[in-house]
């Protein structure tokens, strides 16, 4: 779902709206994770998350390694 949903508001010249990705979803007969009809909203929830989940994903982490300390204890 959200691949298409960025199909549609990053790759086309003329971005389409959240309203008409519902309505062509809906069309089609898709229905939501929860099995409802799609709005607006919820095509925005799904893009809004999706975009969250690829920078957390694409990101890079910075781990520093530092030498372990050693203590005898008595």
């Amino acid at each position: 779902m959200f691949d298409r949903i960025k199909g549609y508001k990053e790759d086309n010249l003329t971005p389409i709206g959240y309203r008409k990705i519902s309505q062509i979803f809906n069309d089609e007969g898709l229905k939501t994770p929860r099995n409802t009809e799609f709005s607006n909203s919820k095509v925005h929830s799904i893009y809004k998350k999706g975009k969250i989940r690829e920078e957390r994903i694409n990101r890079e982490d910075i781990v520093e390694v530092s030498q372990p300390e050693i203590y005898v204890i008595k």
